[in-house]
């Protein structure tokens, strides 16, 4: 099979990492007998829902994008992972495997449902200092000794939701009969899970938490296979372009939500502004004109709109200090950009992973700090030392991006820093 349609293809789950090359790597690597495809339809950031929206329409072209990756790696076995609040498209993804079997297109194995872990939701207010390091600690030997599909989810004032004694099923050493066998995990609803490094964590039974990199998941994935991870319209866009449907310029997805007439999932080309997303895809505002909004997802940070004419590309976003990320648009009328950066930061804040020290402190204090009225920092030094030290010392882009609220605050929108000198 011929990738190169796919070079100009990059990830559409937020990271943007070329799709081609992955797939190469995992070609290339080492134990050919026992590689993983993965779909990540972990869709938990704010604004997202495109993945959702695929499965409802075009589950049979994402699962035909698989078997195309499937085919070209040289792997028997994938799963699909699903949050756990799409039911209904965990219902069509049965039916569509169910039919693909009767049409011998998956193995007759297909079609199991397994559950991955998760940790304990976090405390929706901060007022409630949550789990504390005794408690992860217990919950870590927990996961590892008493139950491997530990389900969590964030609640008012955290906690577990749910769990199961059973052993972690998924049959990752259960030979293959015959074709492609495609079965689907459902995650705990856990942000974190997003990144795929914690995703594989999950599936394997453990608490879900990011990986140091190297070695890549494209040669030490899921228990230790190297494993190909893609986004949902990854494989969407993979079976569009190698079935030849697709031949135009480059284009994408994007959730379009907010103070918009026409909320939904649009088609449009890279490049295309944020403001004619708005106007000529979604109808325009509902109201005045916005107050502020958001590229790609709240780990894109918040933009004035001054911006709106922007393009909306990697490239042109890089210039003012953002990225596409999922390319969810979200506009804002009737809050102030403010008060979506303090609700961004409370959420960063409750679904760390809490694994990394930067990040588990500085989210929580930078939530702290943007819902105080005063605005005061009470700790010693420049605050950018803070900023600085979540960028450095996060091992995952929620610790790296995190700041990025705070810095979009101070250059867009003039919000001055009141701390201690």
């Amino acid at each position: 099979m011929n990738i190169d349609c796919l070079s100009s293809l990059r990830g559409c789950g937020g990271a943007g990492f070329p799709t081609a090359f992955k797939w190469q790597a995992v070609r290339d690597a080492n134990n050919s007998d026992s590689k993983v495809i993965i779909c990540n339809a972990d869709e938990g950031e704010p604004g997202t829902f495109k993945d959702g929206w695929l499965f409802d329409n075009h589950c049979e072209a994402v699962i035909n994008g698989m078997r195309r990756a499937a085919e070209y790696v040289g792997a028997q076995r994938g799963f699909i992972y699903l949050r756990p609040e799409y039911s209904i498209q965990r219902e069509l993804i049965v039916h569509q495997i169910e039919a693909m079997v009767a049409d011998k297109l998956l193995s007759p194995q297909s079609g199991r449902i397994f559950q991955a872990t998760c940790f304990p939701g976090r405390p929706a207010h901060l007022s409630n200092d949550g789990l504390n390091l005794i408690e992860l600690s217990s919950l870590d030997w927990f996961v590892k000794h008493g139950s491997q599909d530990l389900i969590g989810e964030t609640q008012e004032t955290g906690g577990l939701l749910h769990h199961s004694q059973a052993e972690h099923p998924l049959p990752i050493n259960e030979k293959v009969e015959t074709g492609f066998c495609l079965d689907i995990c459902i995650g705990g609803g856990a942000y974190i899970c997003g990144e795929e490094t914690a995703l594989l964590e999950s599936m394997e039974g453990k608490r879900p938490q990011p990986r140091h990199k190297p070695p890549f998941p494209t040669t030490n994935g899921l228990w230790g296979l190297p494993t190909l991870v893609n986004n949902v319209e990854t494989f969407w866009w993979a079976e569009r372009l190698l079935s030849g449907e697709w031949t135009k310029p480059a284009e994408r997805l994007f959730s379009i939500s907010g103070d918009v007439r026409n909320p939904g999932v649009y088609q449009a080309p890279l490049g295309t502004s944020a403001r004619e997303l708005i106007d000529d895809y979604a109808g325009g505002t509902t109201g005045d004109e916005p107050s502020c909004w958001v590229p790609g997802g709240a780990a894109t940070g918040v933009l004035p709109p001054a911006l709106l004419d922007c393009r909306m590309d990697n490239d042109s976003l890089k210039e003012h200090g953002t990225a596409l990320g999922t390319a969810a648009l979200t506009v804002y009328c009737q809050q102030s950009a403010l008060e979506v950066s303090a609700k961004t930061m409370r959420f960063f804040a409750q679904e760390s992973c809490s694994q990394c020290t930067p990040c588990r402190i500085g989210c929580a204090e930078f939530s702290d700090y943007l819902h105080d009225d005063n605005h005061h920092w009470p700790h010693a030094g420049p605050i950018d030392d803070w900023l600085q030290a979540m960028q450095l010392g996060s091992i995952c882009g929620l610790g790296f991006t995190a700041p990025l609220i705070i810095r979009q605050l101070q250059k867009h929108f003039g919000f001055e820093v009141v701390g201690v000198e």
